[in-house]
């Protein structure tokens, strides 16, 4: 299968007076104070629009990610998802243990020193001590949130970074308040929750979640969206706005974003995307077949589970 790379060039977008603000809320502690976060900078709020250097590249990535929407992401797909019920989310093949493992196999490396370049230099001294934020973490699924307590498990990775889940609280109804009905229940999860606005696409969207986890320091952050969240339910404009707002959140740290079976990464102080690699696309965002639940991952290699862009950056065993 030949898998193509991009660097994705994003421009920032300031966000502009009248425009609608979802008030995301952190939800770590119930009534605990929300702590102050650093505003992105003017400069990388005002910054230009840089020109594509590669838009062949670069649309690829777009033709992908309009595919996945258009195929399982519109509203139609949605309203059939509503229809069919797993457990008390309405999602359909969104989640279950084992499903984004690959994920896994690439941050133990991250954070083993194993991923590098001598351009943008190694990755565990950048994200090493982070936070990690999972994007429509289907807390009422299953076990809840199980992709989420796959990394929460794995104490190569969550020994290393601040594992966090969410998810949207519509009040449209009942059902679908899913952080409310989360907080009523007696078990809770061991890690924490917050609540998301459904259309992420301005900087608080980001920042307000991760009040209580975003500390003066300057460790990096890395997001996931995958099969559950902007990956799938954004049209192309949305994305770019998200992936934009993101870029204007985390301007001052480094980024890392696993979009779909993208690897998205961003040096501090950059305004824009690289793409280093890409997850297997047969296993991680498979919504045809469940091929996580047979392989053996305990003999899974790192070159099985991601294909590393080389001209950005290296697998150093």
């Amino acid at each position: 299968m030949r898998f193509i790379f991009a660097i994705l060039f994003l421009g920032l977008v300031a966000c502009k007076s009248g425009q609608t603000k979802a008030e995301p809320v952190g939800q770590t502690e119930a009534g605990a104070p929300a702590k102050s976060v650093t505003a992105p900078t003017k400069n990388a709020e005002q910054k230009k629009a840089e020109p594509l250097t590669n838009p062949y590249e670069s649309l690829a990535f777009m033709t992908h990610s309009e595919g996945e929407h258009k195929k399982y992401g519109t509203a139609n797909r949605a309203q059939s998802y509503k229809k069919k019920k797993y457990g008390n989310s309405v999602v359909e093949q969104r989640s279950g243990r084992k499903r984004l493992y690959d994920h896994n196999i690439f941050l133990r490396a991250l954070l083993n020193g194993n991923v590098a370049s001598d351009t943008y230099g190694n990755l565990k001294d950048q994200f090493d001590g982070g936070i990690f934020l999972d994007i429509g973490s289907a807390i009422l699924f299953g076990e809840g949130a199980d992709t989420v307590r796959d990394l929460y498990e794995d104490k190569a990775v969550s020994s290393r970074l601040t594992v966090i889940a969410s998810d949207i609280n519509d009040a449209s109804s009942k059902q679908t308040r899913y952080v409310e009905i989360y907080r009523a229940k007696p078990d809770q999860l061991p890690f924490p929750v917050v609540e998301i606005p459904m259309m992420m696409d301005n900087p608080e969207s980001f920042t307000g979640p991760l009040n209580l986890f975003l500390q003066s320091n300057s460790n990096g952050v890395i997001l996931r969206s995958a099969n559950a969240g902007p990956d799938l339910y954004y049209d192309m404009k949305q994305v770019q706005k998200h992936l934009q707002a993101a870029l204007i959140a985390f301007y001052d740290r480094p980024l890392i974003y696993l979009f779909n079976k993208y690897i998205l990464y961003k040096p501090r102080k950059r305004t824009n995307f690289l793409i280093i690699g890409e997850i297997d696309e047969e296993v991680g965002t498979n919504h045809r077949k469940t091929p996580w639940e047979k392989i053996d991952w305990t003999k899974r290699t790192f070159e099985e589970a991601v294909r590393l862009n080389t001209q950005h950056m290296e697998y150093r065993p």
